[in-house]
C-alpha cells in the first residue's frame, strides 16, 4: 500500500471517488469536490517554489484558475485524468493533482515575473500568434469588432478555433495561450509528453493559418 508520508495526500485522496463521480457525469457533485480540494490545495500552492514571495491573493488566484479549469468543458481535465490513471496505475488522484497544480503554480509565477519561457526556434510566442493572426482574420465578415486586447483578440481566435479545429488540437492551443506549459498540457491532456502538446499546438496554428492566411 503506498504510504501517505505527505500531509496533503489524505484529503486530496478522499476526494478521488467525488472526482471520479464527476469525471463520468454527475456535475453536481462538483460544489461538494471544490470544497474538499480547496484547502488542500491552498496548502500546496504556498510551498511551491515558484510562488515564493507572492502574496495570499497570487496563491489564491492560482488554485481558483486550477479549480475552474476542472470544470471547464464539461469536465474534461478530470475525465482526463481518469485515462491518465489507466496508463499510471501506481499513481493517485493526489499524485496527478501535485503535478499539475505544480505546473500551473509554475506557469503563474512565470506570468508575475512578466517573463515567458523561451519558443523553441521557428515556435512564435503566444502574443505574437495573437498579433499575427488578428491581422489576418476575416472579423468584419462575422460581425465582430476589432480587437482591442490581447484578451479580445484571444478570445475572437478561439470562436474561431471552435469551428475549424479537432478538440485535442483546439484543447492544446487554449491552454498555451493562456500560458501553460508543454509539460503541463500534456499532463492534463494525458499525451506521452511534452513534444506531442507541441506537435498539437504546431498543427492548430497550421490550421488557422490556412484558413485566414
Amino acid at each position: 500500500m503506498r504510504s501517505t508520508s505527505d500531509a496533503l495526500d489524505a484529503p486530496l485522496l478522499a476526494a478521488e471517488p467525488l472526482a471520479r463521480r464527476v469525471a463520468a457525469g454527475d456535475a453536481a457533485s462538483f460544489r461538494a469536490l471544490f470544497e474538499l480540494l480547496w484547502e488542500p490545495c491552498l496548502r500546496f500552492a504556498r510551498g511551491q517554489s515558484a510562488l515564493r514571495g507572492a502574496s495570499e491573493d497570487d496563491v489564491r488566484e492560482v488554485v481558483t484558475r486550477f479549480i475552474a479549469k476542472l470544470e471547464q468543458e464539461d469536465h474534461r481535465a478530470l475525465q482526463l485524468y481518469l485515462d491518465w490513471a489507466t496508463r499510471h496505475p501506481e499513481k493517485t488522484f493526489a499524485d496527478w493533482l501535485k503535478i499539475a497544480l505544480s505546473n500551473a503554480a509554475r506557469d503563474y509565477g512565470r506570468e508575475l515575473r512578466g517573463s515567458e519561457a523561451r519558443p523553441a526556434p521557428g515556435e512564435p510566442s503566444a502574443k505574437r500568434l495573437l498579433n499575427e493572426l488578428a491581422k489576418q482574420l476575416p472579423l468584419d465578415d462575422v460581425g465582430v469588432r476589432p480587437p482591442v486586447t490581447d484578451a479580445q483578440t484571444a478570445r475572437q481566435l478561439l470562436e474561431f478555433a471552435q469551428r475549424e479545429l479537432p478538440q485535442d488540437q483546439r484543447t492544446a492551443l487554449l491552454e498555451w495561450l493562456q500560458g501553460a506549459s508543454f509539460e503541463m498540457i500534456a499532463e492534463t491532456s494525458a499525451l506521452s509528453g511534452p513534444e506531442d502538446a507541441k506537435r498539437l499546438v504546431r498543427a492548430a496554428i497550421a490550421v488557422l493559418r490556412r484558413q485566414f492566411g
